[in-house]
């Protein structure tokens, strides 16, 4: 027994030692490929994990963000970090998506989370921010109405800190892949597109 588990931890160590550690910050050509790690090098992620909340009368928005390390894609070998959620969007007081109860009971793969990614977006990226500072840095993530799976939508997340009140201006967006949709089929999410300003909730 004690043989085995050496051979494991023998197999564990050297497997992490021959992988090739890729910033996700970086244009790396080698990003996503067979061996690598795309790793949240300068911990730009960190910021954004917890519990952020956008109030507006008798509507709102929460987001449920955490950061999940060395995840593996065994189809194509590889590993990243990146980020997952799930959200609650109520509108005039009624509730009209609730996938926050997955933070709790995750989906078995982490792209099937409602919120995920792992992209570093520049400020000259789409959607510009053009009162971004020439290093800032923002994050795009896929967000998913899991009522309307066919749309590809996407969210770009920007950090905040403003004497010492955290938040975070999320801008959601139909992203640019598009699909036929069947007759009557709605083509927006039921989250309106548009930025939300959330703060960080204790």
């Amino acid at each position: 027994m004690r043989y085995i588990f050496t051979t494991l931890v023998l197999f564990v160590l050297f497997s992490c030692k021959a992988q090739t550690v890729v910033s996700l910050a970086s244009d790396s050509d080698l990003a996503f490929t067979n061996g690598t790690y795309n790793k949240d090098v300068d911990n730009d992620f960190n910021k954004y994990v917890g519990t952020w909340k956008f109030i507006q009368g008798s509507t709102s928005l929460t987001f449920e963000i955490k950061k999940l390390t060395f995840n593996h894609y065994q189809s194509k070998n590889y590993y990243d970090d990146l980020l997952v959620g799930e959200y609650r969007f109520i509108e005039n007081g009624v509730e009209k998506i609730n996938t926050l109860s997955q933070m709790i009971n995750p989906p078995v793969k982490a792209g099937y989370h409602n919120i995920w990614g792992n992209l570093i977006w520049t400020k000259n990226l789409f959607p510009k921010c053009d009162d971004c500072s020439q290093n800032e840095r923002r994050i795009k993530l896929y967000i998913t109405d899991p009522e309307r799976k066919y749309l590809d939508n996407a969210v770009i997340l920007r950090y905040k800190n403003e004497n010492g009140v955290e938040r975070i201006i999320a801008r959601i967006y139909k992203n640019d892949t598009s699909v036929m949709l069947q007759e009557g089929a709605p083509d927006v999410m039921r989250v309106p597109y548009g930025e939300y300003i959330l703060t960080k909730q204790p």
